[in-house]
């Protein structure tokens, strides 16, 4: 489990949403902040990847660029601006990313990325996302995470469509998974395809395909829900539809030795030799899948605790308890009673060993008083919670209303704040 002690105070409060978010809360949030990505490209895709991990709140971006700012970006590459037209595209969307969240570690790597220092590049990232605009990046990109074992999330746009996959040579369970290179196994020839630049792009396309890989991106890194692993995803904004295929590893396909063995013009840069890898690269086993939330600190004082809820921003009050301050007063046995007002099901789903359910509703309609009223005490005060200490604070007012002189405690951040404290 995981503590808001790993957030700075600006950080509790920005990621406020996802603390409360049913199936993340702060464990998850605390994963994010403990995860190394690295983004290959900061244009059109790059613009929502860059922008929406930042502000989930990724903990360390690699932003890998060559390129600066030009007017004709601006249409579709969203994360720069007329301000930033001449500047390098790592610093552009640096700033914008520091703005989102201040605390991030961003690294700024302007070069290209090629056979040569692709693998130094991506080394250190749970995870990679490529959002390149040309085949012979993406081939480098990919042979360097199947090399390195990490797992890499792909889009691509062109006209008025795009695609998004994660691909994954080598899955924690020691199976074969799908790369890029089992969906187009050979590279086209220079000129058989056209870039962006040739055939044009539609400026809103790359929001899309960039806010699901970016999206992609946070599921993997959170552990929640199915990713596309395995699946292609299409999207044609003319009819606006979606569309999904199967995507399963080749097992004729011999692994990758070499970094861009069979492409030219690497990175979008100056043409340059396939890169073969090192025995002790190519044999070093995955980094670790998902990276775990930080371990609860030891050795908290009183100043430590919360004086906020997370879920809401509230500051706490002279009639909230804390979890800490709870769990001192059951351990004293100075508590009449605690109720919880959540649903039946959220009950049974997990609660406060002891605890009493009365839903909210339930306790509104009802003029019978809950266990443990009539022996509220201010040394020994009847407790309530919910999810998220909002039900809660209005079953203690009301419960103030119809016994003005009974004691009664709402349980700063409810249920969600006890369980990962």
């Amino acid at each position: 489990m995981s503590s808001l002690n790993a957030f700075t105070r600006s950080q509790a409060e920005r990621f406020q949403r996802h603390f409360a978010l049913a199936g993340f809360g702060i464990e998850a949030q605390a994963a994010l902040l403990n995860s190394r990505v690295a983004v290959v490209g900061a244009g059109g895709l790059g613009a929502p990847i860059l922008t929406y991990l930042a502000a989930a709140g990724v903990g360390t971006i690699d932003v890998i660029d060559h390129d600066v700012v030009d007017r004709s970006n601006l249409h579709r590459q969203v994360i720069h601006s007329e301000e930033t037209i001449g500047q390098p595209k790592t610093a552009s969307a640096a700033a914008v990313m520091y703005g989102l969240h201040p605390e991030a570690v961003i690294h700024e790597h302007r070069e290209p990325i090629t056979a040569a220092n692709a693998l130094e590049l991506i080394q250190h990232a749970d995870i990679v996302v490529d959002g390149s605009d040309n085949f012979a990046t993406r081939y480098v990109v990919s042979d360097a995470c199947e090399i390195a074992g990490i797992p890499l999330v792909s889009g691509s746009i062109l006209r008025f469509s795009g695609q998004v996959s994660l691909f994954w040579s080598r899955l924690p369970s020691g199976e074969r998974g799908p790369t890029y290179r089992d969906l187009y196994p050979e590279a086209p020839a220079p000129g058989e395809v056209p870039t962006c630049a040739e055939a044009g792009v539609l400026g809103v396309l790359p929001g899309v395909i960039g806010s699901l890989m970016a999206t992609e991106t946070v599921k993997f890194l959170a552990g929640i829900g199915e990713t596309l692993l395995g699946r292609v995803l299409s999207y044609d904004a003319l009819t606006a539809s979606f569309r999904e295929f199967r995507l399963n590893p080749d097992p004729d396909r011999a692994p990758v030795t070499t970094i861009g063995a069979d492409v030219e013009g690497l990175g979008g840069g100056p043409a340059v030799e396939a890169c073969a890898v090192p025995a002790d690269v190519a044999t070093e086993p995955p980094a670790d899948s998902r990276p775990g939330a930080p371990e609860p600190s030891e050795g908290e004082t009183e100043e430590d605790d919360v004086d906020f809820n997370p879920f809401t921003g509230e500051p706490k009050q002279d009639d909230d308890v804390t979890p800490r301050e709870l769990r001192r007063l059951l351990q004293e046995g100075r508590v009449s009673g605690v109720v919880d007002v959540r649903e039946p099901w959220e009950h049974e789903a997990g609660t406060i060993s002891g605890a009493v359910n009365i839903p909210l509703m339930q306790l509104w309609h009802s003029q019978e008083a809950p266990a443990g009223l009539e022996e509220a005490s201010e040394e020994a005060p009847l407790v309530v919670y919910c999810a998220h200490g909002v039900r809660s604070r209005q079953a203690l007012q009301l419960l103030a209303h119809r016994y003005p002189d009974v004691p009664v405690r709402n349980l700063l951040g409810g249920y969600e704040l006890w369980r990962t404290q």
